[in-house]
């Protein structure tokens, strides 16, 4: 009596950084010159992003930088789960204006040796250490 086979359905694996490296050195190896990236590897290196920063993916597949983070952010825009705020497992932290910093301590030297230290603690009402640093830095000129 013969078993009649069964189809074996695997989990949908992810794709790893290593994996489609490699699929994109074998098909560097037998691209025509010249000929464009196949939309499935392009697909493939957009679907990295999600774990990976566009810089890294770029460095290690040898891609051009604003191509990939182009595609990304369509890719990201097509998103359902994104279009309609669903969690995607990252904690929405708010800050708010009732956060205030604890505390803040800017140093700062001229080549003259001029010296001007701030320590802000708290929110900032009557203070603008910007002003200050642009002051401090006029006053010798």
């Amino acid at each position: 009596m013969r078993a009649s086979a069964i189809p074996v359905t695997r989990p949908a694996i992810p794709p790893t950084l290593e994996n489609i490296q490699q699929q994109f050195e074998i098909w560097r190896k037998r691209r025509r010159c010249r000929s464009e990236i196949p939309e499935a590897l392009w697909q493939s290196a957009v679907e990295l992003c999600w774990e990976h920063s566009v810089w890294e993916v770029c460095r290690t597949l040898r891609l051009n930088y604003a191509k990939l983070k182009e595609r990304v952010q369509k890719s990201r825009q097509r998103d359902p789960a994104v279009q309609q705020g669903l969690d995607l497992g990252f904690v929405r932290l708010g800050f708010g204006s009732s956060m205030v910093p604890s505390e803040c301590l800017v140093e700062m030297e001229t080549p003259d040796g001029a010296k001007m230290r701030m320590s802000i603690r708290g929110a900032l009402r009557e203070v603008d250490p910007l002003e200050l640093s642009r002051a401090f830095w006029r006053q010798g000129q």
